[in-house]
């Protein structure tokens, strides 16, 4: 196609320059110029052609991408949509439930990363998510489930209330369900790590504050360094180790942290298994001045960006969080669309991210 006639198809301009370019797309696939399949010219062609900025076209083509009009293929170019495809492809749209514990916190760093990496797949594999509670209704029922660190007893009510069985994945926990597989961080690697690192700078009194035993990631940290203690000759004294009823500590738990700080065996470092218990912990050494890291080293897990700008920048140990995500809705799709035989569990690690919150004692 020359660029006179592509122009002439929507000889108007007294609109919008995005609205122009749209327009001038939608005309050509009209008149049969662009043909279902078919791949367009580039951003930077139609920006020649119908003498328009390139920021213009690539704002036109992608509200006809998300029209469903145009599908943008990475490192292949732009195409026309087969309609008839589409129809069909929308007919067996897969659907997959994200449930979550109602008592989660889901615009922590946490859900997001995960949700993140969730929504990236689903947008890459062309399905639908839909978010769920432990309690929702499951008068419409999705093809399969991705369940965020949940207890065990909660997935098996879920799938009781179900009107068919349907394949799953745990986030953040083992399982040996039938037909549900577990894709999540190594926590008990996660906990050994945070331990070598504190011992390998010279701490030889080690405390550790988590959540509930209950959710299994707490477990395995709590596990993970329990292990690494007694492996590397340490102490691991009931009195260096407080565990939450939630993933923040109350006042009551502040108060018992803060009484392990002021003792004359206190600490000289602290396993913070979740960023919230590292940030109880900045804030119990500053109402006793102990400063941080001369006085009481702290390392923590996650690693939002506000984790740098703590003072000290905090050092933590980072979950690939969105990585999970994303592998566990992708590995969902591929069994349900018969790419892959069984769902098989994953583990990744975490990376320890040094900054200024640890250091040698003194």
């Amino acid at each position: 196609m020359n660029g006179q006639s592509l122009k002439d198809l929507v000889p108007r301009r007294d609109q919008p320059l995005h609205q122009y370019v749209k327009d001038t797309v939608l005309a050509a696939i009209e008149s049969a110029h662009f043909k279902p399949g078919e791949r367009i010219n580039s951003t930077q062609e139609l920006s020649r052609l119908l003498e328009v900025s390139v920021v213009t076209v690539h704002r036109a083509l992608q509200e006809l991408v998300s029209a469903g009009i145009l599908d943008r293929r990475q490192g292949l170019g732009t195409f026309i949509v087969d309609q008839n495809e589409r129809e069909r492809q929308l007919k067996q749209l897969l659907r997959i439930g994200v449930v979550i514990r109602s008592q989660a916190m889901i615009g922590d760093h946490y859900h997001g990363q995960l949700l993140e990496g969730m929504r990236q797949a689903a947008n890459n594999h062309r399905v639908e998510v839909a978010l769920l509670h432990y309690e929702s209704d499951m008068s419409n029922p999705c093809h399969a489930y991705i369940h965020i660190n949940p207890m065990q007893n909660e997935v098996a009510y879920f799938n009781s209330r179900l009107p068919k069985e349907a394949p799953g994945i745990v986030l953040a926990a083992n399982t040996e369900m039938k037909n549900i597989a577990s894709v999540g961080v190594d926590n008990v690697d996660l906990g050994r790590q945070a331990v070598e690192h504190l011992y390998q700078l010279g701490h030889r009194k080690i405390a550790y504050v988590g959540g509930p035993l209950i959710l299994s990631d707490n477990y395995d940290r709590h596990a993970g360094y329990i292990q690494t203690c007694k492996k590397l000759g340490l102490g691991t004294s009931g009195d260096h180790i407080l565990l939450s009823q939630s993933n923040i500590l109350s006042q009551t738990e502040k108060t018992q942290l803060s009484t392990m700080f002021a003792s004359s065996n206190r600490p000289t470092a602290i396993f913070a298994s979740g960023f919230y218990f590292a940030l109880n912990a900045y804030e119990v050494a500053n109402k006793l001045h102990l400063s941080v890291p001369e006085k009481i080293s702290v390392i923590g897990v996650d690693d939002p960006r506000s984790a740098m700008y703590l003072l000290p920048p905090l050092t933590t140990m980072k979950q690939p969080l969105i990585e999970t995500g994303h592998a566990a809705l992708s590995l969902l799709v591929e069994y349900l669309r018969g790419e892959t035989l069984q769902l098989q569990n994953q583990t990744l690690r975490s990376e320890l991210v040094i900054r200024q919150s640890t250091s040698a004692p003194q």
